[in-house]
């Protein structure tokens, strides 16, 4: 059905050569429009909002059918960025629920790879998530569960979660994970930031090769240009004020940032995965927006890990910079590791 439309598709060469070439957005609406179009089951993608299933009630429907241990199954298609199709179908036999699936390729150098499994655990959420689970808890080679949307994103709050939110991170920085003001950037770590706005700016991961590297700290040096630039048109603070807090090195005239080890992921910070998702937003008086934000676990399986309100000032040109954030809730888990990298032992 879609064979032409992937023929005229816009293909982008990925980043990484061991990869496929992957079909623009753009193309990929079009396929899946295509489908929609004919009544087929599809997962909807987009650019900003994650991808969703538009016959999220009818899916509902039979997981309650599922639940009374009624004989039922639903499809489920999936368009992947290669243009590949993948195909789910869920069924409940003799009250299990087991989940067929194939992925075939569009262009047809691989043969399709069938699976089944068992669904050794679901869940739907009042928020309209599916998360179920095919491989037992303990096997770290796999993801601990798969997430399905059966409920429409909000486009508006996705395009903020864009805009503000994927500008920083959740992952060796605190700057989601603890309580501060621009009254107050004691409790910030500015370095830990260095990496996340410059992928922000830049659309690519910083590589600090060709940076010289301080093994007695464990820190690469930053020229002090470089690092102001980035950092400052983020904040309202001024360049003293940032050289006190960030660390500035008067004598080599850089700034000290450490990079994160594998080993430090596994061993020093969380094992679980953490989707931000601004669920609210409110424009103040004096200009600045505040968004609610609730951090997704798949993993983990539940919809809300944590919660934190975060303040930004939008600025002419499409800038904006940050001016807060405050934690609202979080779960049995407690919050991700965030102490300042600078701080943490020597990696193992």
């Amino acid at each position: 059905m879609y064979r032409e439309l992937y023929a005229s598709a816009q293909k982008q060469e990925p980043e990484n050569r061991w990869e496929d070439t992957v079909l623009a957005q753009s193309s990929i609406d079009a396929i899946e429009e295509k489908l929609l179009s004919a009544g087929l089951p599809v997962l909807d993608s987009g650019e900003v909002v994650p991808a969703y299933l538009s016959a999220g009630e009818d899916f509902a429907s039979f997981l309650e059918a599922v639940r009374q241990g009624k004989q039922a199954s639903r499809e489920l298609i999936s368009i992947r960025r290669s243009g590949d199709l993948g195909y789910r179908l869920f069924t409940c036999e003799d009250g299990q629920l087991l989940v067929y699936s194939m992925v075939a390729s569009i262009t047809g150098d691989a043969d399709p790879v069938y699976e089944v499994h068992s669904v050794l655990d679901w869940e739907l959420t009042d928020r309209g998530n599916f998360y179920y689970s095919i491989y037992p808890q303990w096997d770290k080679h796999y993801v601990a569960y798969t997430l399905i949307r059966l409920e429409e994103p909000d486009k508006g709050l996705w395009e903020l979660n864009r805009k503000y939110i994927s500008a920083g991170g959740y992952v060796g920085s605190n700057l989601f994970l603890t309580d501060w003001t621009e009254e107050d950037f004691a409790a910030l770590c500015f370095n830990d930031l260095w990496e996340y706005l410059y992928r922000y700016e830049h659309g690519k991961q910083f590589s600090p090769d060709e940076y010289a590297y301080r093994a007695e700290g464990h820190y690469f040096e930053i020229p002090a240009e470089e690092f102001e630039n980035l950092i400052l048109p983020y904040f309202d603070i001024d360049r003293e004020t940032l050289r006190i807090y960030a660390g500035y090195d008067p004598e080599g005239h850089t700034y000290p940032w450490r990079q994160m080890q594998s080993n430090e992921l596994a061993y020093i910070l969380h094992c679980y995965t953490m989707e931000p998702e601004v669920t609210s937003s409110r424009t103040n008086p004096d200009g600045t927006l505040t968004m609610t934000v609730q951090v997704i676990s798949t993993d983990l399986k539940t919809d809300c890990l944590f919660s934190h309100e975060v303040t930004v000032r939008p600025l002419e040109q499409g800038g904006f910079q940050f001016v807060g954030n405050r934690i609202l809730s979080q779960g049995k888990q407690g919050l991700p590791f965030c102490q300042p990298r600078l701080t943490w032992p020597e990696a193992g």
